[in-house]
């Protein structure tokens, strides 16, 4: 994709973004204010979500030095031409003078100035420097105005080698011309957005000297068309990420290898001292001590960071504080708390990012302090070595950047498809067909300077301005000292704290504040993003009567909620006779929170919020969901794990191999989704793309085997219980769904499951695997008679249903229990395995398209398949879930009429919402009965996606009339009258 767009020419640009993060209240923000030559304020000012400052300082590309810039000169459309502009167009190419410190791929260090030259960089970098722009295409003897503003956003998830493009403008500027009293990312957009035309008429008054709009795109198109520019003095961009623990699921969206980390911490305390009045990490039980958060943040960094270049990202340790030390136990000091960080990182599998050589130790509040310097000086030195510094760029891309560029300095945050086709239309130097224009997307996107995702419902716009995301996340992912001073909002962020879930009246509430109010010009558009993201899950609704979906009200934020699970539900149902246990292994000691919490909405996207005592279980680093009505799968974060466990409501025995085999694919699976997002680099030793390997539990679900080894070998021995372990014990998590049989290493039914009475479905899956002769037997040698069969035999034409409900009639009559099944069984000559059929799924295989797989069927859905499925509303009914009562009602309710029993089955299941009714389940039932998905696909064929998906109550009015009955129970659903209540899915 870069070839392509580089084949037009290209330019070498220089652009580093200093990324500065560690723990809350370590002085992070006053280093930054120092760093660009702002006044600390006094006392302690937390940053809410992500301050964003540019425009203030940059490094001259020939001497290094480190130049500071006069606010009151940067402008904002001045910057965008610039950009472009900053050559001598005249002179010759082969004269220009060549830059310093170019890098391979390889990423090696370049050479360090000689002392002379250092000398020199430390006194200029120490002046405040006036950095006027030059628009006359003259070579200036003075340095040119750092670059136009790009916002990183690493939202791509491809691995790209690509090179930095030139950045296109960002909206928060100060065009007064006075100096900002705060960085200018901090200033709401709302307040951007009202007063930007007023400060540009300001700045017209003081541009007397500077080239007009028409004559600074005239020289832009003549140095386009030679492809002769350099820039002399590249920018800097500090980001400054709040430290509470709330942001640490939003930070990671705006992370990138194209930047240098900063990882403060406060040199004053020791780095196992406690911290006090702080909530560790999900499912850690460590005390909080300034070590855990330096190993969070560097995991996250090169967990959420792409490998591109070997030991790219580089982590820069900075120790604050420096002024709490006694002078003469400063070097003393210094010393032992780098060797602490040495320690703590001597083993780390991302140790050659880190840069442990510097020690730097400073007093963030003074700004005369001369580490300070040598701070500057490491930046420096490391943002030279950086491979992404003075990347080449494609020449084809600059005249569409700055279109978009010129439409964020005048407050548009988001462009539609459309307007963004007409903006290339204009360009009178480049204009890209449709195929560039694609890789034009896509490109800009994965540098981070704009965001685009090419799916259904995202496609159709591109947000220009990526900080209004920064924005979006701040107003509602936000520690509580930042919470709204009203009270009905505060209501609001208390409930979403303790429930994990918003209104989306309440979100549309929060965006109606002065700060947020540009949000809500594409409110839906940034649902979807959020949505993409797993930032917010739906918690999506359907009519009762008509299985109609209607609008999502509720959302999810789990990384909002703080309250940790403390229900009885893990010790009564994660135990080793009710569950079995897969890990999702990391490396290192915490899990950066972004990728549980992620999970976490995921899951809630696709399976029903379990209900245990009267409460939802959702909790910080905890999820229960309901697979069907025998299965519950739960995530919980235990240390360096994610623990998936699939529990039984009556024994582990009988979890359904194909069921696990399906949770454990559809797990990873978006696990994958979820890593590869961010592409993590340090755990490279288990595999060269996830962050992640997988490890079976025991039987005690205490011990783990890696899954490499567990499927190599025949036998393991767990270290703690002694316990052996064969290879069938893991088999139950690789269900191979095309075979009928059982694998060659099962144990069948063990006894805890053969002490179990089995369940209708049970039942059903025994009889259907079975033929008539084998069933009449088995249920003589219950204790059944032939009387008992014959009279069956001659109340129901189909065999299927004599089949089923003799089996049926011998568990009621003597609660029979598997362990019965499988003597008779026995006794028969035949296989025990013939009983493990109550653990298999047929293997649903369909042509049906995933986007309808998820949803409900609606009224015109059911009432079409009705006549279609044939005499199998028993064998169905069963396999869906319903009660043999229920059946039998339907039976005696529709005795003539086979296809209302069907529909009466059908939408009896839709209404019972334990388990989310979609025609995924209805597919895999059909299978299970052998009756096959082929009818429902028919059905399907003229059904619209956009109609089955939307939020109206679309129904049919019931393609089969029946007579009412006496009660209105048993009236067909089309002549009831409709319900307005709703269910949760």
């Amino acid at each position: 994709m870069l070839n392509k767009l580089l084949g037009s020419g290209s330019y070498q640009s220089f652009d580093m973004r200093c990324m500065v993060t560690g723990q809350f209240a370590v002085g992070k923000s006053s280093l930054v204010k120092l760093l660009v030559g702002d006044n600390v304020p006094k006392g302690r000012h937390a940053t809410d979500g992500i301050s964003l400052i540019e425009g203030r300082c940059g490094l001259d590309i020939k001497t290094r030095s480190w130049i500071m810039i006069d606010p009151g000169t940067y402008n904002a459309l001045d910057v965008v031409y610039n950009k472009v502009l900053m050559t001598s167009v005249e002179k010759d190419e082969s004269k220009q003078t060549k830059t310093p410190g170019k890098h391979k791929s390889d990423a090696k260090p370049v050479d360090i100035p000689n002392k002379e030259d250092t000398h020199s960089q430390k006194s200029v970098a120490t002046k405040s420097t006036a950095f006027p722009v030059n628009l006359s295409g003259d070579h200036s003897t003075q340095p040119q105005a750092i670059k136009s503003t790009s916002f990183p956003v690493n939202l791509s998830g491809e691995p790209s080698t690509q090179q930095q493009a030139t950045k296109s403008t960002s909206f928060p500027l100060n065009l007064s011309g006075e100096p900002s009293k705060q960085p200018q990312a901090t200033q709401s957009l709302s307040q951007q957005i009202s007063s930007i035309e007023s400060k540009k008429q300001q700045m017209k008054k003081k541009m007397t000297t500077k080239m007009t709009k028409k004559e600074m795109r005239k020289k832009m198109e003549k140095v386009l068309k030679t492809g002769k520019y350099e820039m002399k003095v590249g920018r800097l961009i500090f980001w400054d990420f709040g430290g509470q623990y709330v942001y640490y699921t939003t930070h990671q969206t705006f992370m990138t290898f194209r930047a240098l980390f900063l990882v403060v911490f406060d040199g004053s305390k020791g780095l196992n001292e406690e911290i006090h009045d702080v909530l560790c990490f999900p499912g850690q039980h460590m005390t909080p001590t300034p070590a855990v958060f330096l190993l969070h943040w560097v995991n996250s960094i090169l967990t959420y960071c792409k490998l591109v270049y070997a030991g790219i990202p580089k982590i820069l340790f900075v120790a604050t504080h420096k002024d709490k030390v006694p002078v003469e136990d400063v070097d003393s000091k210094r010393a032992l708390l780098y060797s602490e960080v040495e320690e703590l990182f001597k083993d780390h599998e991302g140790r050659n990012h880190l840069v442990l050589d510097k020690q730097i130790f400073v007093n963030a509040t003074d700004k005369n302090d001369q580490e300070i310097e040598a701070l500057k000086k490491a930046i420096t030195d490391l943002t030279f070595d950086h491979p992404c510094w003075g990347e080449k760029m494609p020449n084809a891309c600059v005249p569409l950047e700055l279109e978009i560029a010129e439409m964020v300095a005048a407050g548009k945050q988001i462009l539609s498809l459309v307007e963004l086709e007409e903006l290339n239309s204009i360009s009178k130097v480049s204009i890209l067909d449709l195929e560039q224009l694609h890789d034009f997307l896509h490109f800009q996107h994965s540098l981070g300077k704009i965001i685009y995702f090419d799916t259904l419902q995202l496609r159709d716009y591109v947000i220009i301005n990526p900080l209004i995301m920064v924005e979006v996340m701040r107003s509602f992912v936000t520690d509580i000292g930042f919470w709204p001073k009203k009270k009905e909002l505060q209501e609001t962020f208390r409930r979403m704290s303790e429930s994990g879930i918003i209104h989306r009246e309440d979100l549309f509430q929060i965006w109606k504040q002065k700060d947020f109010r540009a949000v809500l010009l594409y409110k839906e558009f940034i649902f979807n993003i959020l949505i993409h993201l797993d930032i917010l899950a739906e918690q999506r609704r359907y009519d009762t009567a008509t299985g109609s979906r209607l609008p999502v009200e509720n959302f999810f934020v789990p990384c909002m909620v703080t309250e940790r699970n403390t229900t009885s539900f893990m010790d009564t149902a994660c135990t080793p006779e009710r569950a079995i246990c897969l890990a999702f292994v990391f490396k290192g000691t915490v899990i950066p929170p972004a990728l549980p919490n992620r999970l976490i909405s995921a899951c809630l996207s696709m399976w029903t919020l379990k209900q245990y005592e009267g409460r939802s279980l959702l909790f910080s680093g905890f999820i229960v969901v309901s697979f069907d009505k025998a299965h519950d799968v739960v995530v919980c974060v235990e240390g360096n794990m994610i623990l998936l466990y699939l529990v039984h409501k009556t024994s582990a025995g009988l979890i359904v191999p194909d069921i696990a085999t399906g949770v454990k694919e559809c797990l990873v699976t978006t696990m994958e989704r979820i890593s590869d997002f961010y592409q993590s680099i340090i755990h490279v030793k288990h595999s060269q793309q996830l962050p992640f390997h997988i490890e079976y539990s025991c039987s005690e679900l205490k011990c783990f085997i890696s899954e490499e080894e567990a499927l190599q070998t025949n036998e393991w021995v767990c270290d703690k219980h002694k316990l052996t372990h064969r290879a069938g014990n893991w088999v139950v998590w690789n269900q191979d769904k095309i075979k009928e049989q059982c694998e060659l290493h099962c144990p069948g039914l063990q006894d805890s499951a053969l002490n179990q009475i089995p369940s209708d479905v049970e039942l059903q899956r025994l009889t259907s695997g079975c033929d008539e002769t084998t069933i009449r037997e088995l249920a003589i040698h219950l204790g059944m008679t032939l009387q008992d069969w014959d009279t069956l035999r001659s109340d129901n034409d189909r065999i299927e249903i004599v089949k089923y409900r003799i089996l049926v009639n011998w568990r009621e009559k003597y609660s029979g229990r598997f362990s019965s099944i499988a003597k008779a069984l026995t006794d028969m000559d035949l296989s025990a395995h013939t009983l493990c059929q109550v653990r298999r799924e047929r293997r649903a295989e369909t042509d049906i398209p995933l986007e309808y797989l998820d949803g409900i069927p609606t009224d015109e859905i059911l009432d079409k398949l009705a006549p279609q499925i044939g005499q199998v509303y028993f064998q169905l009914g069963a396999a869906i879930g319903l009660s043999i009562g229920t059946l039998e009602n339907i039976q005696s309710n529709n005795p003539k009429d086979l296809a209302a029993q069907n529909r009466e089955v059908l939408f009896a299941w839709r209404k019972d919402r334990t388990v989310t009714p979609t025609i995924r389940v209805l597919v895999q039932a059909l299978v299970n009965i052998g009756r096959g998905a082929l009818c429902l696909q028919e059905v399907l064929k003229n059904v619209d996606l956009k109609t089955l998906k939307e939020s109206e109550d679309v129904r049919g009015e019931g393609a089969i009339p029946k007579k009412p009955k006496n009660t209105s129970e048993q009236k067909p659903q089309s002549q009831q009258k409709r319900s307005n209540k709703c269910s949760i899915a």
